[in-house]
């Protein structure tokens, strides 16, 4: 099977051909194959995009809101069994399509579709769902903006445990008709979604979101008031305000992978939070591919500072939360993406255009400039389209959902158990390793140039197969004293994950 593959420049680098195909790692199905069940409710809960949030008034006036999501199903083999999740949250600032001033936010926006294809073609069964939205852009005060859709951000949070627990009553009350094995999901998102995966991975104590960053700058008070709205997993809070949903299954995911977006503080990463996996625009002009403050499109809100790909992944590594699949995954897309990333296996750090915060999008401009709506509002989501993601052509954005779901996919698969490595077990890791001199006297230097992968052990054997010398090997760099006749010489790598080797010759 043949893949595409994005370059960092840009696009055009080819991915290997494959032998086989990989269930979870690699399409084992087409998009014909894919069974989709539309606007299934997983939950209700109270929204303020409707109704008067003037609680001043007897009575809570929030209206109860269905939460719907879609489902990708590829076909069941019984000799499989029960089949991971994957849910996908898609983007939009917490407002819906075009009252957001822009062409997404909805689980039928183009990318969000595709992605969820992507991932069905692999054997998951893929959930989409939409979650609670509703802030107040255009409040008089900052605060108050910023107050307000950061609690949309948590209702997002709270949403997504929601999701996880419908999944496991239907599979503990409905008999698991569906064949679900709801002890391996991921969480993923792209923009706005990825607000929420990754703030789900990491916010694992309510103490988390009362730090300064998140109190009001006029009266020093909570912006998240979990006496009223719940706690991050949705239970609790006042009624009519939070509605506990499927209350008593364990809210619970094993991975979570992020396209754009950030991390509400950098300080919720803690030792043993889930491993996370991170695709961002170096150039993002929204959400911080560092650490920065977050911006809202189309509105001049500046919300708090966040930490994007790059730092959330540095931190989760060194916290070690990464380890299930750092170093497992050697493949065509990983060999690419590490020229880029630093060595931090997780990360698809994405180079092209200034302003592409979403290059893996696009839209049908003209079916939008004959939507019934205002001039001012056409112009403005046009505009925003060009500043955000000038390159929104389909078959460029198509390339790039290859290539994010190339890089996720495998490590995916290994942080749930279904695989134990991608590409490891037929490479020669020691295409990675530099030897010098060569030819060689007295002795040699080896440097070992993987990140991720430690050199434990080498061994040197002549061309008859005899060991002549056999060292451990320490550190990135070493220098080995040879003492050997002259002739070609094979040094035998043997890594923390795998093996390799190497010819040399001595003089």
């Amino acid at each position: 099977m043949k893949k595409s593959v994005l370059s960092l420049a840009f696009l055009g680098l080819a991915a290997l051909s494959l032998n086989a195909q990989t269930r979870y790692v690699d399409d084992v199905h087409t998009n014909s194959d894919i069974q989709i069940e539309k606007d299934i409710e997983y939950a209700q809960n109270y929204t303020v995009l409707y109704g008067d949030i003037d609680t001043t008034k007897p009575g809570p006036q929030f209206l109860l809101e269905s939460l719907k999501c879609d489902f990708y199903y590829p076909p069941y083999d019984k000799a499989i069994g029960n089949r991971p999740v994957v849910i996908m949250m898609h983007t939009g600032n917490f407002l819906p399509r075009y009252m957001n001033n822009g062409p997404v936010g909805y689980k039928d926006d183009s990318a969000t579709v595709e992605l969820c294809k992507a991932f069905a073609r692999k054997g998951y069964v893929v959930m989409a769902p939409t979650y609670r939205m509703g802030w107040n852009p255009i409040a008089s005060t900052e605060d108050v903006r910023r107050e307000t859709i950061i609690n949309a951000a948590y209702k997002g949070v709270q949403d997504l445990g929601a999701a996880i627990r419908f999944l496991k009553d239907e599979a503990f009350v409905l008999g698991n008709f569906n064949a679900l094995d709801t002890n391996k999901i991921a969480v993923g998102g792209h923009g706005t979604g990825s607000y929420i995966t990754s703030a789900f991975a990491n916010l694992d104590r309510q103490a988390e979101i009362v730090i300064d960053k998140f109190r009001r700058s006029d009266n020093g008070n909570v912006m998240v008031n979990d006496q009223i709205w719940g706690d991050r997993k949705g239970y609790g809070g006042l009624a009519g305000f939070n509605n506990e949903n499927w209350k008593g299954y364990k809210t619970a995911a094993q991975v979570a992978f992020q396209v754009g977006g950030a991390l509400g503080d950098s300080s919720w990463i803690d030792k043993g939070d889930m491993p996370m996996i991170w695709a961002h625009s170096v150039l993002d002009p929204f959400a911080p591919y560092k650490t920065n403050i977050v911006s809202v499109p189309g509105t001049p809100l500046q919300v708090v500072e966040a930490s994007g790909g790059y730092d959330v992944i540095k931190s989760a590594s060194r916290q070690g939360n990464n380890k299930v699949y750092e170093g497992k995954v050697m493949d065509n897309y990983t060999l690419a993406i590490s020229k880029y990333n630093e060595g931090m296996d997780g990360l698809y750090p994405m180079h092209g255009a200034a302003n592409a915060s979403g290059p893996y999008e696009w839209y049908d401009t003209t079916t939008i400039k004959k939507l019934p709506l205002p001039p001012t509002t056409l112009q403005n989501i046009i505009g925003g389209i060009r500043l955000s993601n000038p390159l929104h052509g389909k078959t460029k954005a198509m390339k790039y959902i290859d290539t994010l779901v190339g890089y996720f996919a495998p490590r995916i698969a290994v942080s749930l158990g279904l695989v134990t490595s991608v590409g490891i077990d037929n490479m020669n890791m020691g295409s990675n390793v530099a030897i010098g001199p060569n030819p060689a006297t007295d002795n040699i230097t080896v440097f070992n140039n993987w990140e991720n992968n430690a050199l434990r052990n080498i061994e040197i054997r002549n061309l008859n197969g005899q060991l002549v010398k056999s060292v451990p090997f320490n550190g990135k760099q070493q220098t080995i004293e040879l003492a050997l006749p002259t002739g070609l010489y094979i040094m035998n790598m043997e890594f923390e994950r795998g093996t390799g080797s190497k010819k040399f010759l001595v003089n």
